[in-house]
């Protein structure tokens, strides 16, 4: 008998518990192991994202509004409405002195703004425009 991995992998928590006094039917019982590997992929898969770092590029041009605060809506792969992502440096190792203090100060606007996902898309809101380009990295996308 082959089992089913769900795709997306889906979890559940109504898995039957079978005892002596269990009715033997080979068909019905063999649903119970298919749930659990299902809910062991759902967890890999849930743990690998929580690890996933995805890029996200702010350009300095792509700041919207006339006063605070000021938007950019972006598209992001894997982003899912409701998703809890933590803000990350993406600052490239070797980056100049020039480089990491406009990153910084770029990043330091970010951080203290908001952000949103949705489906496929991140907003952010800033009180500030950033005045360069920054790359951030999303960690749990």
């Amino acid at each position: 008998m082959a089992f089913t991995i769900k795709n997306p992998p889906e979890f559940t928590l109504e898995i039957p518990q079978w005892d002596r006094d269990s009715l033997g039917d080979g068909i019905e019982m063999a649903k119970v192991p298919e749930a659990l590997l299902n809910n062991e992929v759902y967890l890999k898969a849930a743990a690998e994202r929580l690890e996933h770092v995805t890029p996200v590029t702010l350009p300095a041009s792509g700041w919207t509004g006339s006063a605070a605060p000021f938007t950019q809506t972006v598209a992001v792969s894997g982003a899912v409405d409701g998703m809890e992502p933590m803000l990350v440096s993406a600052l490239e190792d070797g980056a100049s002195a020039a480089e990491q203090k406009a990153y910084i100060k770029a990043y330091g606007i970010v951080c203290s703004g908001t952000a949103e996902l949705g489906n496929g898309t991140a907003t952010f809101k800033v009180y500030k425009k950033p005045t360069s380009d920054i790359t951030i990295g999303l960690k749990g996308v």
